[in-house]
């Protein structure tokens, strides 16, 4: 069935793969990297503690980790062995039309997409917990973008990002609730006390920082891509 699949959404995914530029191959590259993103969570993380109490802003570090952990081993520990699908590089229908970026193919098996559930998981549990429309924005737009490098990469199908980001968005949900039940027996708080209440007087900081990520990794991957011309990575 899944390789039915590929050959169903073969040509959407190489023409979606084979639209390669230098910056977008650096940039694609970089926000695809979960190295990148520590500065944001080492941010996220103090933004969260700052003029709240311990307790609030351990518990929602808590549950955040729980989710990550949770929806990292359901991907790469359940789902994955169960179906084996290889990657793009690896599989027959695709592994000679394929473009990679810096030689890198993936490894382990192919469904569903990690990043995508990853990402997708924390952008609605954040989404849901600070009740921002800029915030909400910003986080689905990089949430999306996430997804497609994986396409853009050739190390993920089409059919593994949609599925892995409904099980991310699933357990997002999840979560939140789970963050609300928690709140109210740890912290004594009631219904009508929602956490949005508690991160909405320095929202526009979280935003900011967020924001400031992309364009610093724009303005990266623009240097990035200018030094691998120079030295003669493209030919």
């Amino acid at each position: 069935m899944l390789d039915q699949l590929i050959l169903w959404e073969r040509e959407l995914f190489l023409s979606l793969n084979n639209f390669h530029t230098p910056f977008l191959d650096a940039f694609m590259y970089l926000i695809s990297a979960r190295w990148t993103w520590t500065a944001v969570v080492i941010a996220l993380i103090l933004w969260v503690f700052y003029k709240r109490s311990p307790k609030e802003a351990i518990l929602f570090i808590i549950v955040a980790v729980l989710m990550h952990i949770v929806c990292d081993q359901m991907v790469s520990s359940f789902i994955k062995p169960l179906f084996g699908r290889l990657r793009p590089a690896y599989h027959p229908y695709t592994k000679e039309a394929v473009m990679n970026v810096y030689k890198d193919l993936g490894w382990g098996f192919s469904f569903v997409s990690g990043h995508a559930a990853n990402f997708f998981a924390i952008a609605l549990f954040t989404a849901l917990s600070f009740r921002d429309r800029w915030y909400t924005l910003i986080v689905f737009l990089l949430a999306t973008l996430v997804a497609y490098s994986r396409v853009y990469l050739g190390v993920h199908f089409l059919s593994d990002i949609i599925p892995g980001a409904i099980i991310g968005l699933l357990l997002g949900y999840l979560f939140y609730r789970l963050y609300i039940f928690s709140r109210s027996k740890v912290l004594g708080k009631s219904k009508a006390s929602l956490p949005h209440k508690v991160f909405q007087n320095n929202i526009a900081v979280w935003r900011t920082i967020v924001l400031g990520y992309l364009f610093f990794m724009v303005a990266f991957s623009l240097e990035m891509s200018k030094a691998l011309i120079r030295i003669g990575y493209y030919g």
